[in-house]
């Protein structure tokens, strides 16, 4: 795998939308050598999550990807500039909607997920098992 223990970055200019298409080709780079159905679950987590990031954080900072040594699973970690604006999941009252999904999706694909903070920053981050 190509990002073996080491964590490969992407960064992302001011107040432009994430480039959604070019961040999954640049993932499959990165990932090289895992299933497709990791590459998939990794692609769709992660957009959910720069999403998010750009909606309601003020756009993404960074986007770091990895496969940590010794463990079987895909680590993805998004920066934004809000850290005291914590990701929450929302009960849906309109099921026909096309918001409120991420966080459930971000929950169903991970095996687990989280939220470090530090001064001026915030990390949305998640773990894909390698399937």
């Amino acid at each position: 795998m190509g990002t073996t223990g080491t964590r490969q970055a992407y960064e992302f200019p001011s107040g432009v939308a994430p480039p959604l298409g070019q961040v999954r080709a640049w993932l499959r780079d990165q990932l090289d050598g895992v299933g497709r159905t990791t590459m998939a679950d990794t692609e769709l987590l992660t957009t959910e999550l720069l999403t998010n990031a750009h909606e309601h954080a003020d756009g993404v900072a960074e986007l770091r990807v990895s496969v940590p040594s010794g463990r079987d699973v895909v680590r993805v970690e998004v920066d934004d500039r809000r850290p005291r604006l914590k990701p929450r999941r929302v009960t849906k009252n309109d099921p026909a909607s096309p918001h409120g999904r991420g966080l459930a999706l971000v929950e169903a694909i991970s095996t687990t997920w989280g939220v470090d903070t530090g001064a001026g920053y915030k990390t949305v981050w998640a773990e894909i098992p390698v399937l």
